[in-house]
């Protein structure tokens, strides 16, 4: 999720575990381990392995490696082909979490190396099937999953795809893939010593990705998948990566359908990425960049060659890395990564967009949520009082609702309006858009539906069906309908990862985005008018309007959130212009 963990004092933690916005925790198994179940014994190209029993009528396999471990000579380069093992793979619990910032997405099974937690032998996937499909001649469609977490934290254990994979008859695949800066790193030295355009790149978390879907191509008919019909799916840093991989042309046949939730189509400037004066405007973007960090870590690099510098940065163990980033006052930082480096990414996204030839033209769901910038505002002491050290109040509703709606306008207009409008226009695949606008919420000690609404991340127990379980039980109410709401949104994802089009066998739903018809579905119980086609276009002009004019912020605050809104946030910066920034700070 794009910047979690925003609080270092006990009462915001204190936050975090009350409102439940650990939003990733779905079914935390950490580090559980499980009876082997002979009957879901399998033979893939590494080896044999066994998993166990699961729940849902399901068998699941977990910590598989998918990759060789990327250490030693193999850190920051791209992922290697996995090698045989011996014997039977008891594949019964999670693998560890990619190293990254202590924060609960890790799971509790990720060791800790002083600053940071994880670890760097990390590249392994977890599969869930029906227990009926390793025996069926008949193939079942491949659900991919990729985890948010910004690509700095978070953690394939923390998903659970067992209901999803027995109610619907799916295969379910998870992932682990290297975050961070052992992730995405850009420095001449690496590229000089690197082996191939790929090791080059400075991309390894988003090939760690096409590795895994390589994996599911050569094995996942072992448990029953089929092979030819992949989709992948994520949300928030998982929906920017699901949209990277219909960007990649390494991707190429690896994956027949994509759903986005609450994704990005920013990719990075590569030259930026590896060296970026501080002054520039879009420094915040490009902070802790390749030149920055080697320069931390190896004081006199200048006068290395490329050989010897690049063994020295191999040497340093991750805590010495990650000792070297400078951070926010909250704890988490930014960083570059997913870079236009000319072979894993060759073109902005939207520009691929007007030639099907270019990118991997396979159909689409692509949605946002309504509130997604609360669950960030609610741990920022601009906006809400804390009482009792945690218990959240929003100062002011009219400015905090208004606030929260220039991110989450552009966050869809930028991940679900306009790529659907170009792909759309251009001949491209057929584009499925929705909103979710869930925000039944508990309003006992705190106003839960003003404070988070349909905040961020907010879809996700529904899509995995993990709605009725802690902490979302206590957040959430109306079980009846909620339930309901699960059911359909789950049968969409589902119908829609067996034939392309959710719509297929239900009357009027999700129909074919149309340019000129400002059509996206409405994910809600029906309270609010449930699930629901509407006509409610977004316009990035208007958005910036309502900012540049709205007397209820002051010039200062509207000067201030014009770049992190279109320059240094989440999304593209297409919105950026430099002279209309410059008049609104009456510069």
């Amino acid at each position: 999720m794009k910047d979690f963990c925003k609080t270092v004092s006990l009462g915001k933690v204190v936050i975090i575990i009350v409102y439940g916005s650990v939003l990733l925790l779905i079914s935390a198994c950490g580090a559980n381990t499980h009876s082997p179940a002979s009957e879901s014994s399998v033979s893939i190209n590494s080896g044999s392995l066994v998993g166990f029993d699961n729940d849902h009528n399901t068998y699941a396999w977990q910590g598989i490696p998918y990759a060789q471990a990327p250490v030693g000579e193999l850190r920051w380069r791209a992922p290697r082909p996995n090698t045989q093992w011996i014997g039977t793979l008891q594949a019964l619990a999670h693998g560890p979490a990619c190293i990254q910032p202590p924060n609960p997405t890790a799971g509790d099974n990720a060791p800790e190396h002083g600053s940071v937690v994880g670890a760097e032998d990390c590249l392994t996937l977890n599969v869930y099937a029906p227990k009926s499909a390793i025996q069926s001649d008949s193939k079942l469609p491949v659900m991919f999953w990729i985890h948010g977490g910004a690509n700095i934290v978070g953690s394939a254990q923390q998903y659970n795809g067992a209901l999803l994979a027995g109610t619907h008859n799916v295969v379910v695949v998870t992932i682990n893939y290297r975050l961070g800066l052992l992730g995405w790193l850009r420095h001449s030295a690496l590229r000089e010593v690197g082996a191939s355009p790929e090791d080059h790149s400075g991309n390894f978390g988003t090939l760690d990705i096409v590795a895994a879907l390589h994996w599911v191509q050569d094995n996942i008919a072992a448990f029953g998948g089929n092979p030819d019909k992949v989709t992948v799916f994520g949300e928030s840093a998982g929906g920017r990566n699901t949209w990277s991989m219909v960007q990649t042309p390494l991707a190429k046949g690896l994956f027949h359908g994509a759903i986005v939730q609450s994704g990005s189509l920013k990719i990075m400037d590569a030259e930026k990425s590896e060296s970026i004066d501080s002054d520039a405007p879009d420094y915040p973007s490009y902070q802790n960049n390749g030149s920055e960090i080697v320069g931390k870590l190896v004081p006199a690099f200048a006068s290395l060659g490329a050989t010897e510098l690049a063994a020295r940065l191999r040497q340093k163990t991750p805590d010495e890395i990650y000792s070297q980033v400078t951070q926010h006052p909250q704890g988490m930082y930014e960083q570059p990564r997913l870079f236009l480096d000319g072979h894993v990414f060759t073109e902005p996204a939207l520009s691929l967009f007007n030639d099907p030839a270019k990118y991997n033209a396979v159909p689409i769901i692509t949605g946002s949520n309504r509130d997604e910038d609360k669950l960030f505002m609610a741990f920022d002491d601009q906006w809400v009082n804390f009482r009792l050290g945690f218990l959240a109040k929003v100062k002011d509703k009219d400015r905090y609702n208004k606030a929260a709606a220039f991110g989450a306008d552009t966050w869809r207009y930028y991940s679900v309006d306009k790529p659907a409008e170009v792909i759309s226009e251009n001949g491209g695949p057929s584009v499925y858009t929705y909103r979710f606008d869930f925000d039944d919420l508990s309003d006992e000690l705190i106003d839960l539906p003003v404070l988070m609404g349909a905040a961020h991340a907010m879809e996700i127990p529904f899509v995995f069906g993990s709605h009725a379980t802690m902490p979302w039980r206590f957040l959430f109410r109306n079980k009846e309908q909620r339930s309901d709401l699960s059911a359909a949104m789950m049968s969409y994802w589902a119908e829609f990862a067996y034939s392309g089009d959710p719509a297929s066998g239900r009357d009027g739903q999700l129909p074919v985005w149309q340019a000129h018809g400002e059509r996206i579905m409405l994910f809600d119980t029906d309270n609010d008018g449930g699930v629901r086609m509407v006509r409610e276009p977004v316009n990035i002009d208007d958005i910036k309007q309502r900012l540049i004019n709205d007397e209820a912020f002051s010039r200062k605050e509207r000067c201030e959130a014009y770049p992190k809104l279109w320059l240094n946030g989440y999304m593209v910066t297409d919105a950026y212009d430099s002279a209309e920034h410059a008049a609104l700070c009456d510069l």
